[in-house]
């Protein structure tokens, strides 16, 4: 037979759960939006694995620091064909790293929190724009859509 708890403690155990709960939990409304650093640190990285990728044709690292969502979504041959015209046209944007950054709107956080951040990268010889969502896994920022948009 199963001891019985008297009310307090019941009440206190299951305060302390419900406590617990509250505090490993990450819910969309407690995301901030990253500081300007750390919006430009998401921006570069995720755009340089982007230009890896797509010039060696190996899409396994971009997948691999992606959101759990893109991996469950998209298989490596998706990833690849989405991306076949960058490969196809031998399109490298490495030079991006050391250009301004041109925000086009304000990074915004939606009410499922996913993180926006749209913009271009500008330099004399190409222009690079981008929009890219992001999703908190484990308390970390981790791509979940990418649009990149090539211009010479």
């Amino acid at each position: 037979m199963m001891p019985r708890l008297n009310a307090p403690a019941w009440i206190g155990r299951v305060f302390l759960l419900a406590l617990l709960c509250l505090i490993t939990a990450t819910p969309a409304w407690s995301a901030k939006i990253p500081s300007d650093n750390e919006q430009e640190i998401l921006i570069r990285t995720t755009l340089m694995t982007f230009n890896d990728a797509n010039l060696t044709g190996n899409y396994a690292v971009l997948r691999a620091k992606a959101s759990r969502e893109f991996q469950d979504q998209l298989t490596l041959d998706d990833i690849a064909k989405a991306f076949k015209k960058f490969r196809d046209l031998a399109v490298n944007i490495e030079s991006i790293v050391a250009d301004e950054i041109a925000s086009y709107e304000d990074a915004t956080i939606d009410k499922s929190g996913i993180l926006s951040l749209v913009g271009a990268f500008k330099d004399d010889e190409k222009r690079v724009r981008y929009k890219l969502s992001f999703v908190q896994n484990k308390g970390h920022w981790k791509l979940l859509a990418i649009d990149v948009k090539y211009k010479e």
